[in-house]
């Protein structure tokens, strides 16, 4: 004989299995739209906190400086990283995008020439005949190897244009991402109590610990690092510019690529001083030489300075983030992705280290 089975009502004050959907489906629709709206803002209001925690010890000495006034701390650093941007910064920017153009028409034409080295290359010490050799067979051959690439060097044409597309796009980015710094500086000590109470309720200890590793990681790559890279970068561009070296752009980049992620900025660099003093006057090579190689050494010097001890990144890490970050995210995620990327390293080795092993950052630092 079948029961005659009514549900019962859920108690006063707990819903019932229906309505516990229907309101966890438009919590979810909820997030999912906000999702939605803030998608174009995430990148550059990341890159913006990041910029904040960056900045946030210079933050704090200027704002001693005068007296304790926050807003205009962050004001003057807002405007000083504004002129940077739009300085020399802005001028690379264009004269790589120019670079960038140039390449990939003659890549999509074929319109590629190299011309036959100079005798005196075979002279050179030690690299002297096998450059001769190799650039001898470029300026022959390249006719027939780009016939044979053609499609290849078609699609990479194409890329180059994007490339150069995005670039202007980037640039947006990065001045958006200044101004939401500038905004965030003087609310950093609430914005601090904030995330510090929402890690305290995701996880049940050591939330403030993780996130001062966290801001430490931050500060190391994109200061240590990151900061390091674009500082050989602007000084290498400029020095580039003013002895009026083919690509200037392009090369400061190709600098911030390979300073980035740790190689050194000397295997663009070493090839552009034997230019220079090949096409250039002595005393003009002479002082490019005298500037550059400084410049490219100036990671050996700053690096030890501004990393903590204990908390430095596998080169492996920064790589991939470098990479991986500048083809998914453009010229904003050559900087966001080995940031990001940091980070989670540090957490996972921080998760999966025993419990007995000694921490390298006090909660309290």
């Amino acid at each position: 004989m079948p029961s005659d089975h009514v549900p019962q009502p859920s108690p006063a004050g707990h819903p019932g299995p229906l309505e516990l959907a229907i309101k966890l489906g438009l919590i979810v629709l909820l997030i999912l739209l906000c999702f939605q709206i803030m998608a174009p803002f995430l990148l550059p209001v990341l890159w913006g906190v990041i910029l904040a925690i960056a900045l946030y010890g210079g933050f704090t000495k200027i704002s001693s400086w005068l007296n304790g006034h926050q807003n205009w701390a962050a004001a003057l650093i807002t405007v000083l990283t504004l002129v940077l941007l739009l300085g020399p910064v802005g001028i690379l920017a264009a004269k790589l995008v120019e670079n960038l153009q140039d390449v990939a028409t003659e890549l999509q034409t074929g319109a590629i020439e190299i011309p036959a080295p100079p005798p005196a290359v075979i002279g050179w010490p030690f690299i002297g005949e096998p450059l001769y050799s190799f650039w001898t067979l470029a300026a022959t051959d390249l006719e027939y190897a780009i016939s044979e690439q053609a499609s290849y060097l078609e699609d990479a044409g194409r890329w180059l244009l994007d490339l150069a597309a995005g670039l202007g796009g980037g640039f947006l980015q990065f001045l958006f991402a200044v101004l939401i710094a500038g905004l965030l500086l003087p609310n950093a000590a609430s914005a601090r109590r904030a995330i510090f109470n929402f890690a305290d309720k995701v996880t049940e200890e050591n939330g403030a610990y993780l996130v001062n590793l966290s801001g430490a990681t931050i500060r190391n790559v994109a200061v240590g690092i990151m900061g390091i890279a674009l500082l050989q970068s602007l000084l290498s561009g400029m020095a580039f510019l003013a002895i009026e070296v083919p690509a200037a752009g392009l090369l400061a980049f190709l600098v911030l690529l390979f300073s980035a992620v740790q190689i050194g900025p000397l295997i663009v660099v070493v090839p552009v001083i034997g230019y220079v003093f090949w096409t250039a006057e002595l005393l003009p090579a002479i002082l490019f030489t005298a500037w550059i190689i400084p410049v490219s050494f100036l990671d050996t010097a700053l690096k030890p300075i501004l990393v903590s001890r204990g908390l430095d990144t596998p080169m492996i890490v920064i790589f991939v983030g470098v990479i991986g970050g500048t083809l998914s995210f453009g010229i904003v995620g050559l900087f966001v992705g080995p940031v990001a990327l940091g980070i989670g390293y540090k957490l996972l080795t921080e998760w999966t280290r025993r419990d007995d092993d000694q921490s390298v950052l006090e909660p309290g630092e």
